[in-house]
């Protein structure tokens, strides 16, 4: 994916190193644990491209890849991500979602 650093060059990361998608202020945010970048699209769009990839809207803001999610925060109404310290906002009619994500028993466990 073809993304744009602060600086106005371009710079192509894998979709692998996402960590989730953000907005503010008309502009579309790919973040990754190296940083954060810009990606010239709607949030609406990305859903489309990345929904069969893992990836859901749980707030506004925001569309999450759920794989690379480590915990939720119901007090703060955050998912927390496995690589880094970065993290994502929940709505609150996403919360039930987020929560039967992360209850339920993942792909591959030892279980």
């Amino acid at each position: 994916m073809r993304v744009l650093q602060n600086d106005g060059s371009s710079l192509d990361i894998r979709e692998e190193d996402i960590l989730y998608f953000s907005s503010y202020k008309n502009a579309i945010f790919v973040h990754t644990k190296e940083g954060e970048f810009v990606f010239p699209t709607t949030l609406s769009d990305l859903l489309i491209a990345y929904k069969g990839k893992g990836f859901e809207r749980l707030d506004r803001n925001n569309v999450v890849s759920l794989n690379k999610v480590n915990a939720y925060d119901a007090e703060r109404k955050i998912v927390h991500f496995v690589e880094g310290e970065q993290f994502a906002t929940v709505s609150e009619s996403n919360e039930p979602r987020i929560k039967r994500f992360l209850a339920a028993p993942s792909e591959g466990s030892a279980d």
